[in-house]
């Protein structure tokens, strides 16, 4: 199919999208995605001319492949970024990652609202007798916007992608802790992440809080509890901070774990093709 179709060309295309026949309407598919990503602004245009009939969702189901491969292959090269510098940036990986399952989706806003919540942190910071950096941070996440620990479906997906957590206001240590980077990284504050064994904390100023459980201070007996809890021994090293590919690998272990309990093969597929590329 070339670059450019004739006005004409263009409505026959219209009508075989509308055909009745899967097997006509798989061939005329495929050969739109065969354009390939340079093709998608022209079929955004296309999709404003088919509003309201039945061509708009099969077009749409094309956009949305190509804009899922494109995500993927993004992906894939972060990760390798990541196996060479183990501190590359970790917002992007968390966008890029929530895109792979969201291609369609504008990540801008869900940027806009960390930068807002950054935003709410200097104006804590700024009154009389405002509490320290990291309970500032705490009161605007788990007060201010309502975040908490999604206790009552913990093994969904969506508490790992980053734009879902956001949405929904819900999440599980990992993604909980996240916020308290993103934001921080913001305000140069210096919290960082810590990997203990399923239960991920933050770390400042030597201290240690949990964000699964609005903030709440522990202190190394308590964490080392959260070891035992989980059969293992431990060591000095599980209160290291982590790095951004060590976070970014637990949330594809995390969803490795979701899609095999639901028996989800082509994203358990996929996501272990993500572990693959992180791991070299």
């Amino acid at each position: 199919m070339s670059a450019m179709l004739s006005e004409k060309q263009k409505n026959s295309l219209f009508r075989l999208l509308s055909d009745d026949d899967p097997s006509t309407l798989q061939l005329i598919k495929d050969q739109l995605f065969d354009r390939g990503n340079e093709a998608a602004p022209q079929y955004e245009e296309w999709i404003k001319e088919l509003h309201g009939t039945p061509a708009e969702a099969h077009l749409l189901d094309v956009l949305h492949r190509l804009k899922r491969g494109s995500s993927h292959q993004a992906f894939l090269n972060f990760c390798a970024r990541l196996r060479a510098d183990p501190n590359a940036e970790l917002e992007e990986a968390c966008f890029l990652l929530a895109s792979t399952e969201y291609p369609a989706t504008d990540m801008a806003p869900y940027r806009r609202l960390l930068d807002e919540m950054a935003g709410d942190v200097r104006l804590a910071l700024g009154r009389d007798g405002s509490p320290s950096e990291i309970r500032a941070l705490s009161q605007v996440i788990h007060e201010k916007h309502r975040f908490r620990g999604n206790r009552d479906h913990y093994y969904e997906a969506e508490n790992t992608y980053l734009n879902r957590m956001l949405e929904r206001r819900l999440g599980i240590p990992l993604t909980l802790s996240l916020l308290y980077l993103l934001i921080g990284r913001r305000l140069d504050f210096d919290v960082q992440g810590v990997a203990l064994p399923g239960h991920f904390i933050v770390s400042w100023r030597h201290q240690f809080y949990d964000p699964y459980h609005q903030g709440q201070l522990l202190d190394e007996k308590a964490c080392r509890e959260i070891v035992a809890s989980r059969g293992q021994e431990f060591r000095e090293a599980h209160l290291a901070p982590a790095s951004h590919r060590q976070i970014l690998l637990r949330m594809l272990m995390n969803l490795s774990r979701v899609y095999e309990l639901e028996e989800d093969r082509p994203r358990l597929a996929r996501i272990r093709q993500y572990l693959r590329a992180l791991n070299g």
